[in-house]
């Protein structure tokens, strides 16, 4: 199971990382979200916004936009990053799970859970 954190601005996907005061928490199994959370995240210091992702078990981020520190330390702890993804929240998830999300790093995910399937 994949969990997938998208920082959230109203509707749509928040345009800064480190200045998001939502994050929306998606758990996804095999291609399906099976579990959606909302998060207050205001109150958490754009220091500590990695750790936590970490701690939250967080393995792949979608964002707008995002600190060079901020994308090294993610990937240190092994999250994967798809930055400069903007629009609805709603439309990003769909894309997401069709595997359709543009120049993202889960654009392969479901290419490469097919090929380990096949053989």
């Amino acid at each position: 199971m994949l969990k997938v954190a998208i920082p959230v601005f109203i509707d749509r996907v928040s345009p800064r990382l480190d200045c998001a005061r939502r994050l929306l928490v998606l758990k996804i199994d095999r291609e399906r979200l099976v579990e959606r959370a909302e998060l207050d995240i205001s109150h958490w210091q754009p220091e500590e916004k990695i750790t936590r992702l970490n701690h939250l078990g967080i393995n792949q981020i979608i964002c707008g936009g995002i600190r060079q520190q901020d994308w090294a330390g993610l990937t240190r702890f092994g999250i994967q990053v798809a930055s400069s993804i903007y629009g609805e929240v709603d439309s990003i998830i769909g894309d997401y799970l069709q595997g359709r999300l543009k120049g993202c790093c889960c654009q392969g995910r479901k290419r490469k859970g097919r090929e380990q399937k096949q053989k």
